[in-house]
């Protein structure tokens, strides 16, 4: 048995219960916002191994743990998990997402955690960076929370509680042409890339969430070998990759380890039917 825990349903979960029922596979969703769903110390599942679509997040602008401690509480069974929980910490926490991208070489723009006014200042005097910038929290998902500052009082009012919410300051990437930004979205899935697409939008925030299209993308070897290594940074099985082009060159600005199947599918690109032969061929180790 196969479990994809989510707080909600989507196209991209259901989806993927189909691919992996078609491969001869049972499958269960477990979803966390079900009514009749009551944890307790007792709480326990029969699965053979788990994929979350899930973990810690931001909604509606309020940080939730609930999904990430039943994960957890499930751990302590001695369940598997494709991607580990390691792993979707190193994910979901952005900067340390980008931590260990830098640790192993891998381009991505200057970040730095603040506290409060004063630290987004003096990071941006370290690193000799000039407005705009980008604000956000270390879990905010789906491009929701990301601020784009101009000036000093805009920073002064993103800034305000830093320490409270996991807050970076980030050097911005010029990546719009026109008013045209498309920045790139690559999955690997088992070490090898499945798949990319371009992310088009009208503003900076390119987020499929946030209702903007896609462009089919032909894969280089360059992103390939770059979007390997991400995924072998913070140890994922499955992972989306969110690459930045710009005059420098690629930067990657960060991974997800619960990517959404919706852009392939509008390409006709079936990456549904990739991640369950993997989550499978995990469950048979």
């Amino acid at each position: 048995m196969i479990t994809i825990i989510c707080a909600e349903g989507g196209s991209s979960i259901n989806g993927l219960k189909k691919s992996i029922e078609e491969l001869g596979e049972k499958c269960e969703i477990l979803f966390l916002s079900a009514d009749n769903l009551q944890i307790d110390q007792t709480f326990n599942i029969d699965s053979d191994i788990i994929h979350s679509r899930c973990g810690i997040g931001e909604y509606h602008d309020k940080l939730t743990l609930f999904s990430w401690q039943v994960l957890n509480l499930l751990e302590v069974e001695n369940h598997i998990f494709i991607n580990s929980l390691k792993t979707i910490y190193n994910s979901a926490d952005k900067f340390k997402t980008i931590k260990l991208l830098s640790k192993n070489n891998i381009e991505t723009p200057k970040t730095g955690l603040i506290r409060d006014y004063d630290d987004a200042k003096s990071f941006m005097s370290k690193n000799n960076i000039y407005y705009p910038v980008i604000v956000k929290n270390c879990f905010s998902k789906c491009g929701n929370g990301v601020k784009l500052v101009r000036n000093d009082a805009e920073l002064k009012e993103a800034s305000k509680n830093a320490i409270w919410y996991g807050t970076t300051i980030q050097e911005y990437v010029e990546f719009g042409d026109n008013g045209v930004y498309k920045d790139i979205r690559v999955l690997v899935v088992d070490g090898e890339v499945v798949g990319g697409y371009r992310r088009v939008s009208s503003n900076f925030i390119t987020n499929l969430h946030q209702g903007n299209k896609v462009e089919l993308l032909k894969i280089n070897d360059e992103l390939s070998e770059l979007s390997i290594k991400c995924a072998e940074a913070i140890g994922g099985q499955i992972v989306g990759v969110d690459i930045l082009p710009s005059k420098e060159g690629y930067k990657v600005l960060e991974t997800n380890t619960a990517p959404g199947t919706k852009g392939f599918r509008e390409l006709g690109i079936n990456v549904d039917k990739k991640i369950a032969k993997c989550l499978i061929n995990h469950k048979k180790i």
